[in-house]
């Protein structure tokens, strides 16, 4: 089977969790599993300062092939600065991950909106991280247009009625695995949206790469709707 692609890792410094997210251990859980290439961004760009997390990201990858490198963007530290943005896309980065969860912002922010808009020109794809009931629903409000592909993380199946409804209104909108570990969950989503819609992330190395794999095993998924799930539908996507 050809390489695995794993949409969601997060390596970096993060005292409150217990997991090693160190770079050699991720490389090490990739190689474990047959992981072949992982996009990655830095927990100091979620947790302190973008910036220098994108440069932290960027330079993880440059060491190797089977890091793609994902920026991070706060829109509470955004003001206005267009040329950042643009900068993302010569330096490299194939994805920008937003995470109102963990920073603690709401979706509906008016500079998370500005930020949207300065990056319509962009056109690169984002990720989004989805926690609350009625997130996702504000969020097809602000991005309904985006000329890019969406993908919700972090979702899990307390909300999934409410992003399954919005999916099938988003045909360029997608949903990564890693919290999809509810018995039927996944199967759920293919039967609801198709399994093209679906991504395999794990949020490894703070999560278990080996849970969400042993859920694939057993969500009834037939070869041709693992093989887009695990690697084809990320080929499309994004081009590898």
């Amino acid at each position: 089977m050809p390489d695995i692609t794993d949409v969601n890792t997060i390596v970096g410094p993060l005292p409150t969790s217990g997991a090693d997210l160190s770079v050699e251990h991720l490389l090490e859980l990739m190689a474990k599993h047959e992981i072949g290439r992982a996009f990655v961004c830095s927990t100091v760009g979620i947790r302190l300062a973008h910036q220098i997390g994108n440069a932290i990201t960027r330079a993880t990858c440059l060491d190797t092939q089977v890091l793609l490198p994902v920026a991070t963007l706060n829109p509470m530290h955004y003001f206005g600065d267009e040329h950042e943005l643009l900068q993302l896309r010569e330096d490299g980065f194939r994805l920008i991950r937003f995470f109102p969860y963990s920073q603690s912002w709401p979706v509906n922010l008016a500079s998370f909106r500005a930020l949207l808009q300065a990056l319509h020109s962009l056109a690169l794809p984002l990720m989004v991280q989805i926690r609350r009931m009625g997130d996702c629903t504000l969020l097809q409000s602000l991005l309904k247009d985006y000329p890019a592909p969406i993908i919700l993380s972090n979702v899990d199946s307390s909300i999934l009625a409410e992003v399954i409804a919005v999916l099938k209104e988003q045909p360029g909108w997608y949903l990564e695995t890693s919290h999809l570990l509810a018995p039927g969950a996944i199967r759920l989503v293919a039967n609801c949206v198709g399994a093209e819609r679906v991504l395999f992330g794990t949020e490894a190395p703070q999560r278990p790469i080996a849970s969400v794999l042993r859920t694939l095993e057993f969500a009834e998924l037939s070869t041709q709707e693992l093989e887009m799930i695990l690697h084809r539908n990320a080929e499309r996507i994004f081009s590898l």
